[in-house]
């Protein structure tokens, strides 16, 4: 411990590399099942361990497992055979105000979380509602994710590809339009208002646009090759007009840059020119566009066409 606190470094010195090991192989037994290579492989390329196990030396942390309680159970897949954890006495308990202030906490960091961690929460989350006794809190927690009726795969595939700016064609379930083929080259992969969306620039529309992640039935076709984004933000200031006693709660992509007794001045960019339009609509008359004028003169002609839509019925 003087070490850690010296140097802040975690070394093998500071380490019982057995039970270390052991809460390893659990932890890996009660995920999903592996096999002995799998294992070996896991534990070769570990930050900390870098070590050959022999599969003698895993039988040993096996039964080392089972005289602590735990079921290990051996599987079949396509020939291999793998282990599982399929119970073990180390249990959970949670009583009811406990998973409420989960599902709070969870509620306002999910908000700002990379997409992969906010996977490996889903699957926490899934793993604690076991121990759950009540029902409509077991359901809220498996359900809590705005991924948790999203194929992981998929979503590992869209982050892929938005990291690498592929361009990708997906069959995608249009609430307006209905199914159809549609080319994005991707930009990134986030969460919007408790959403999970894909961005990126829609070639269909010529524009910088974002798709759900729900609504994709399929990816038809990728282009591996590099291709650069060359869509430029936008950044558009808007005067806010409060109500008294009114919390104004900015968006991820908004700042405040001055205030007032009722009025702020705020600056929302985005690389989407639509969703500065519905945000701006959104704010209806409380919304004053003030700058850039070209985005202001747009806002203009959008209201006018409305109008003059709403004065031909």
């Amino acid at each position: 411990m003087k070490q850690f606190y010296k140097t802040n470094t975690i070394t093998h010195n500071l380490l019982s590399l057995t039970g270390f090991k052991s809460m390893i192989i659990f932890s890996l037994l009660t995920d999903s099942p592996k096999s002995y290579k799998e294992i070996q492989d896991y534990i070769k390329n570990h930050e900390y361990l870098h070590e050959n196990l022999s599969v003698d030396a895993l039988r040993i942390y096996f039964n080392t497992l089972k005289s602590f309680g735990c079921n290990i159970k051996r599987i079949s897949e396509n020939g291999v055979y793998k282990y599982t954890i399929d119970s073990h006495p180390f249990q959970l308990t949670f009583d009811d105000e406990q998973v409420k202030s989960i599902i709070k906490v969870y509620k306002t960091i999910s908000k700002s979380i990379d997409v992969m961690d906010l996977m490996a929460l889903q699957s926490f989350f899934n793993k604690i509602a076991d121990y759950v006794s009540n029902d409509d809190l077991k359901k809220k927690l498996t359900n809590i994710s705005p991924i948790s009726n999203i194929d992981t795969n998929l979503i590992q595939q869209l982050r892929t590809y938005a990291n690498n700016k592929n361009e990708i064609t997906i069959y995608y379930n249009s609430p307006i339009s209905g199914r159809k083929n549609i080319t994005v080259l991707t930009d990134k992969i986030g969460i919007e208002n408790g959403k999970l969306y894909i961005y990126g620039f829609n070639a269909e529309h010529n524009n910088y646009s974002k798709f759900l992640v729900s609504k994709i039935i399929k990816i038809v076709s990728v282009n591996l090759g590099h291709k650069t984004l060359s869509t430029p933000e936008i950044t558009v200031g808007y005067e806010y007009t409060k109500d008294v006693n009114e919390i104004f709660e900015p968006l991820q992509n908004e700042k405040i840059i001055s205030s007032s007794e009722n009025k702020l001045l705020i600056e929302i960019t985005s690389k989407s020119k639509f969703d500065l339009m519905q945000r701006i609509m959104f704010l209806s008359k409380k919304c004053k566009v003030l700058y850039p004028q070209d985005f202001k003169d747009f806002i203009i002609t959008t209201l006018k066409k409305m109008k003059e839509g709403y004065d031909e019925k």
